[in-house]
């Protein structure tokens, strides 16, 4: 499978065996740009199975690392939301106490300064 009077691969032949499109092939075949243009295209047509491989090697490797002792487990997402919004909610509940506090203390200063008394006319 070498190329006329060039050293390497020609990969035309198995691209047309793993059954792609006429139109890829065809723009790989005529092409005047090359192993640039080869080189894309493969990696191109095995991105699918790089991205199978990787998702399935992650999973495997983590539930191999787990198993071993390697890696932690982490705590169920629900209690660990739970608790978030527990802590928020105290936070949250003690900020607008303060706020509360402080306008209560604004407002009876204020009440001091202020005379609210109609006008004779």
């Amino acid at each position: 499978m070498l190329q006329d009077g060039q050293g390497g691969v020609n990969v035309v032949p198995f691209l047309e065996l793993i059954g792609l499109p006429d139109s890829v092939v065809n723009i790989l075949k005529n092409s005047q740009s090359g192993n640039a243009l080869t080189a894309y295209a493969l990696f191109k047509i095995a991105t699918p199975a790089r991205y199978t491989v990787t998702l399935g090697g992650t999973s495997f490797m983590v539930k191999y690392l787990r198993s071993r002792g390697y890696m932690s487990t982490p705590p169920p997402v629900k209690e660990y939301l739970q608790d978030r919004m527990e802590e928020t909610k105290e936070l949250l509940t003690e900020k607008m106490e303060e706020t509360k506090d402080r306008l209560t203390e604004k407002l009876q200063e204020t009440k001091g300064k202020v005379s609210f008394k109609k006008k004779v006319e």
